[in-house]
């Protein structure tokens, strides 16, 4: 399995420039909210887009997802934001079935 995947810590702030939500780290709410890449379309496409459902979850919570889902985790790295490259902005698991 490969998952790559926006980094967790983008809730606390707006750093990819994604125009979503900044909350806390911890909660679980879920919101409602444009598709991540939508900015990239057009306005009119934009706005005729539906609307998605988010929960923003930790970096425990994916990882412990992945050992509890049956595989084992071989390697995890976090990457640097578009825009700071001080800070993470995505992050790639990679894990084998066991």
């Amino acid at each position: 399995m490969i998952c790559s995947d926006f980094h967790p810590f983008t809730k606390i702030a707006d750093i990819l420039d994604l125009e979503q939500p900044t909350m806390d780290y911890f909660p679980t709410d879920i919101f409602e909210g444009e598709m991540a890449h939508a900015r990239f379309f057009e306005e009119e496409t934009r706005r005729q887009m539906p609307k998605c459902s988010y929960r923003k979850y930790t970096i425990s919570e994916i990882i412990n997802a992945i050992i509890n889902s049956g595989f084992c985790l071989e390697k995890f790295d976090e990457h640097p934001a578009w825009t700071n490259d001080k800070i993470p902005g995505e992050f790639t698991a990679i894990a084998m079935k066991k």
